[in-house]
C-alpha cells in the first residue's frame, strides 16, 4: 500500500509539473508537441484512478464506473486537441458526454449503496439541474458564447455536465449529514472536483466560442480541468 501511495503522489506531482509545459506548447496554436504533452497529462489522471482503485482494495462498482469516465475523458482530450475540425470537436464532446454519464452512474451507485432511501433522482436534484442549466444558458448569452452548428450538442452536454455536478454534490452532502468515516474528505473531493469540471468547461466554451481568448483564461481552464479529474479519480478511495 505504501508503494501505491508513493506512486499516486508521484503521478499527481508529475501532472502538476507537466501541465505548464503543455500550456506553453499549446498557446496560441495547438501543436504536435502540445498534443503529446496533453496526452501525458491525461494518462496521469487515469493512472491516479487506477492507483486509487488499488489503494481502496480492488475494483468496486463505483471504481469501475469512475475509471470508465476517466478513460472516456482521455479519448475526449485526444479528439479535442488533435484537430480543430467540427467532426473532431463533436467526437470529443461525445466522449466527455459519455464520461459524465459514467460519473453520474458512479455517484448514483454509491448513493444507492450507502443511502438506499435516496433513490436515483429526487425533486430537489431535478430543480437544481433545471436552475443551473437556465443559469448556464443566460450566462452563455451574456458572455456572447455562440457554438453555432454545435449549439444543440453543446446544450445537451451542458445538461449532462450539470447533472454530474448535482449528483456528486448530493452524494457529498449526504456523506456529511451521515457523518460517515472521512466524510469531510469525501465531500470535498466530490463537490470541489465536480465544481472544477463545470468551471473548466465554462471557460472552454468562452475560449472556443466566445470573443475573448486569453492565456490566463486558458491556464484557468486547464488548471481546473486537471484538478477536477484528479479529485474525481481520488474519490475512489472513499467508495
Amino acid at each position: 500500500m505504501t508503494v501505491y501511495r508513493i506512486l499516486m503522489a508521484a503521478a499527481i506531482l508529475a501532472l502538476a509539473v507537466t501541465t505548464p509545459f503543455f500550456l506553453k506548447a499549446g498557446w496560441p496554436k495547438k501543436t504536435k508537441k502540445s498534443l503529446l504533452l496533453k496526452m501525458i497529462c491525461s494518462t496521469l489522471f487515469v493512472l491516479v484512478g487506477v492507483l486509487s482503485t488499488a489503494l481502496a482494495g480492488g475494483g468496486s462498482r463505483y471504481a469501475v464506473w469512475i475509471l470508465c469516465g476517466l478513460v472516456c475523458s482521455w479519448l475526449g482530450d485526444f479528439f479535442l486537441h488533435v484537430s480543430s475540425k467540427l467532426y473532431f470537436f463533436l467526437l470529443g464532446l461525445f466522449s466527455f458526454l459519455v464520461a459524465h454519464i459514467f460519473y453520474v452512474v458512479a455517484f448514483s451507485v454509491a448513493l444507492h449503496a450507502s443511502f438506499p432511501e435516496a433513490g436515483f433522482f429526487n425533486l430537489w436534484e431535478c430543480l437544481c439541474v433545471a436552475a443551473l442549466v437556465l443559469i448556464g444558458v443566460i450566462g452563455a448569452r451574456r458572455l456572447q458564447i455562440n457554438p453555432g452548428r454545435a449549439t444543440i450538442p453543446a446544450f445537451l452536454y451542458m445538461c449532462v455536465l450539470v447533472t454530474m455536478m448535482v449528483k456528486a454534490s448530493a452524494l457529498g452532502i449526504r456523506c456529511l449529514l451521515a457523518g460517515t468515516p472521512l466524510c469531510g474528505a469525501a465531500a470535498a473531493v466530490l463537490m470541489v472536483g465536480s465544481l472544477c469540471f463545470v468551471l473548466s468547461d465554462a471557460t472552454l466554451g468562452m475560449l472556443n466560442f466566445g470573443p475573448k481568448k486569453t492565456f490566463p483564461l486558458k491556464c484557468f481552464n486547464i488548471g481546473t480541468y486537471y484538478a477536477a479529474q484528479v479529485l474525481l479519480a481520488s474519490s475512489i478511495l472513499f467508495f
